[in-house]
């Protein structure tokens, strides 16, 4: 056997066996207490993923680094595809290493991700990552997205219109709580916060908007 079919055997073997559960189990806890896949953070993440696969490089078959836990979908999407740019650098977002919102944009209207357009062309590890693992804009993921994206309006709504505001603010920190995709982290600090209800939240409590940005970019 190649040196990468011996990785492959030595892996499925110890994934098979009792030695593979302390990972795991710290994978799990990293995981949070919904177990959320890392790539679309909807389905329950099940799968240990090599985020640089074996079949790329065998000498990370046991690398704890490399280990990301994920749903079987994205697991399978991904396989054994990892392409890079001119200088080796992997063309895959690495959730656990990289903010996602720097290389992909969040349709607030329809829920879809779609990679962040550059000066002259698509930013390159978002237009691969959304290829890759298409599953990230599967019906049923970008539809709790839409549903978390509406919750976040309603908090904020609620929040401005609201005669005693400090009362209201909870709403809005439960929604931060609630959100397992990373969208508050969006209206926080990205493209989010210039839609019409975040600018005013931002402009008319400071305090509140000070705190929900802190609350948003460390859950």
């Amino acid at each position: 056997m190649t040196d990468k079919e011996t990785a492959r055997v030595e892996w499925n073997s110890y994934r098979r066996s009792a030695k593979s559960r302390p990972v795991l189990k710290v994978l799990k806890e990293m995981n949070g207490q919904r177990q959320r896949c890392v790539y679309c953070c909807d389905s329950r993440s099940a799968d240990v993923d090599h985020f640089t696969p074996i079949a790329v490089d065998y000498a990370q078959a046991f690398t704890w680094p490399n280990f990301i836990l994920v749903c079987p979908e994205c697991n399978r999407k991904k396989g054994a595809r990892f392409p890079r740019d001119n200088e080796g650098n992997p063309l895959i977002i690495n959730p656990t290493r990289e903010d996602p919102w720097e290389f992909l944009i969040l349709d607030t209207k329809t829920g879809y991700l779609a990679a962040r357009f550059l000066e002259e062309d698509f930013d390159p590890k978002g237009e691969s990552t959304v290829e890759i693992i298409s599953c990230i804009n599967h019906e049923a993921v970008v539809e709790g997205r839409r549903r978390i994206i509406a919750r976040y309006y309603e908090a904020v709504d609620c929040l401005l219109s609201s005669g005693d505001p400090k009362n209201s603010t909870g709403k809005l920190l439960r929604e931060i709580r609630e959100d397992e995709h990373g969208i508050g982290s969006w209206f926080a600090r990205r493209e989010g916060k210039e839609e019409p209800c975040f600018s005013e939240l931002k402009t008319r409590f400071p305090s509140i908007w000070r705190r929900f940005v802190r609350e948003a970019c460390s859950a």
